[in-house]
């Protein structure tokens, strides 16, 4: 009867742990999001260039994630963005806190300075609950807007994440 229980306190205790990802572990990452911009105010610069401040809400998707952390989030970003006298974006800068069905939430950072955002990325920085200590990164890319108004548009990423 002893064997027995040890048996199942074992396989018990494997299937718990292979529910969540191990400390040091790399959780690759990839995914797509709907954002919607909730309130926009530009500025016009003297040199003609515009400065753009963004509060957007969007639903983040990932398509893949380590066991026991879900793969829908509800993201709030604010957003600065710097667009040159033509119209064409300059800098890019984000900062969104990304949260899950459980309430627990991760900020994370998006950034680009080329106008056809060839070189965006993201990085986490921590956050609450299973987030905590999670740092990362990757790439991004915008894909576009999905209204004609332009206040609704779609974005994709890759890259990876490490627990603590």
């Amino acid at each position: 009867m002893t064997i027995l229980k040890a048996l199942i306190f074992a396989l018990a205790t494997v299937f718990a742990m292979s529910n969540f990802a191990a400390a040091g572990t790399a959780v690759p990452s990839a995914g797509n999001g709907l954002n919607s911009t909730i309130s926009s105010t530009a500025t016009p610069l003297a040199d003609g260039s515009t400065l753009i401040h963004q509060t957007t809400h969007g639903f983040w998707i990932e398509t893949t994630t380590e066991a026991g952390f879900p793969s829908e989030k509800s993201a709030d970003c604010n957003v600065t963005m710097l667009l040159s006298a033509e119209g064409a974006p300059v800098v890019y800068r984000s900062v969104c806190t990304a949260t899950d069905i459980d309430g627990d939430l991760f900020v994370g950072t998006i950034g680009a300075t080329k106008p056809d955002f060839s070189d965006c990325t993201w990085t986490m920085h921590g956050g609450t609950g299973k987030y905590a200590g999670v740092t990362g990164g990757g790439q991004c890319q915008p894909g576009g807007p999905i209204t004609k108004d332009g206040n609704h548009t779609k974005s994709t990423w890759t890259g990876e994440w490490n627990l603590p």
